[in-house]
C-alpha cells in the first residue's frame, strides 16, 4: 500500500504529522485532549463531495411529497453535511496513518458514522422529511462507504486540507483512478478487519479464562 504523502510545511507541520506510525489510541486520547485539531482542520473539500452524494438521496425520498418538501430535504441535508461531514474528514485526515490499520478503518467506516446517523436523522425527523428511514438507511451506507474513500485518497495525499493540501481541482482530477483502486482493496480490507476482529476477540477469551 502506497503511503508516500506531500512533505508537510511551515507551523503546522506537527499536527499534520501526528497520526503517522501512531497507536490508533493514543491519537484518539490526543484529539480527546486537543480537539482544536478537528477544529483546525475542518474539510471543506469532504463537506462538498458529501453533499453531493447524500443530498440526492433525500430529495429522492421527499419528490413524491412536492417542491417544498423536496426543497426543505435537501437544504437539510446541506446544512448537516457542511457540519458534519467537515469535522468528519478533519477526524480522517488526522487518523489516517494510525496503527493498526484495521481498527482504524473499523473505526472510520462503522463507528464515526452510525454515530452521525443518529443525529441526522433526528435533524431531519425534526424537519419532518418523508420516507425517512429508508433514505437514513441508504445514507448511513453511502457513510461508510464514502468514509472509507476519505481515508484511502487522504492516506494517498488527496483530499487534505491545510499545508499538506493541494487544490481542489488537483484532486478532482485523481478522484477516477483513486476510486477503481479504492474499489480493488475492498475485499483485502473486509479480511483485514475481519481477521483483525477475530484475533482481538480471541486476544481477550484468552485473559479471560
Amino acid at each position: 500500500m502506497d503511503h508516500s504523502l506531500e512533505p508537510a510545511r511551515g507551523d503546522l507541520r506537527h499536527v499534520e504529522l501526528a497520526a503517522a506510525g501512531r497507536s490508533f489510541f493514543e491519537v484518539i486520547s490526543e484529539l480527546f485532549w486537543k480537539p482544536q485539531r478537528i477544529l483546525l482542520y475542518w474539510n471543506w473539500k469532504s463537506a462538498w463531495l458529501s453533499i453531493l452524494l447524500r443530498a440526492p438521496i433525500f430529495l429522492a425520498a421527499a419528490a413524491g411529497r412536492g417542491a417544498a418538501a423536496a426543497v426543505s430535504a435537501v437544504l437539510t441535508e446541506c446544512f448537516f453535511c457542511a457540519l458534519s461531514a467537515g469535522f468528519y474528514g478533519a477526524l480522517v485526515q488526522n487518523l489516517r496513518d494510525a496503527e493498526p490499520e484495521w481498527l482504524t478503518v473499523l473505526f472510520l467506516a462503522l463507528v464515526v458514522p452510525a454515530v452521525f446517523q443518529v443525529f441526522e436523522f433526528l435533524v431531519h425527523w425534526f424537519r419532518g422529511t418523508p420516507h425517512l428511514k429508508a433514505a437514513a438507511i441508504v445514507s448511513l451506507i453511502v457513510s461508510g462507504i464514502s468514509s472509507l474513500f476519505n481515508w484511502y485518497a487522504m492516506r494517498r495525499g488527496a483530499l487534505l486540507v491545510g499545508s499538506e493540501g493541494r487544490s481542489f481541482g488537483s484532486d478532482l482530477r485523481r478522484l477516477p483512478g483513486l476510486i477503481v483502486s479504492f474499489i480493488a482493496m475492498l475485499p483485502r480490507w473486509i479480511a483485514a478487519m475481519q481477521k483483525g476482529s477475530a484475533g482481538l476477540l480471541k486476544t481477550r477469551s484468552q485473559k479471560e479464562s
